[in-house]
């Protein structure tokens, strides 16, 4: 595992997706998943590819605003295949006027190398309490 292939993958983690959910820029949110991934929500349907994934998040989008942080806990790599393992806590602000509130999860991310750069490739996530 070079270190390269492993900040990549921390910095996707804890910085571009955050960053991508804050903006609901939806075009850099597809950016960052393979064409046949695998979305795997808390108490949502599966998404499969990049379409459903898109039209998911901004479903989720449509009725809250996300404030999310992310730490990356392990982070392993096979050759074009990783894996990253962390936790978030989100500030969630609901669009109906309803009080913020912070929800926090654990993710596993299964990254996969496309050309020289890492997309996620299955993705899922639980709420902790």
């Amino acid at each position: 595992m070079s270190f390269r292939d492993r900040e990549e993958i921390r910095q996707i983690f804890e910085e571009i997706y955050p960053a991508n959910v804050r903006s609901i820029d939806l075009m850099s949110y597809a950016e960052m998943y393979t064409e046949d991934a695998l979305w795997m929500p808390p108490d949502a349907s599966d998404c499969i590819g990049i379409h459903d994934i898109v039209q998911g998040f901004a479903e989720e989008c449509a009725h809250q605003s996300t404030d999310p942080t992310f730490n990356a806990e392990e982070i392993e790599i096979t050759g074009d295949f990783g894996y990253v393992i962390g936790s978030s806590a989100a500030t969630i602000y609901p669009k109906d006027g309803s009080p913020a509130h912070v929800v926090k999860y654990r993710a596993l991310w299964l990254m996969k190398k496309e050309g020289n750069s890492w997309k996620i490739n299955r993705q899922i996530w639980n709420k902790k309490l």
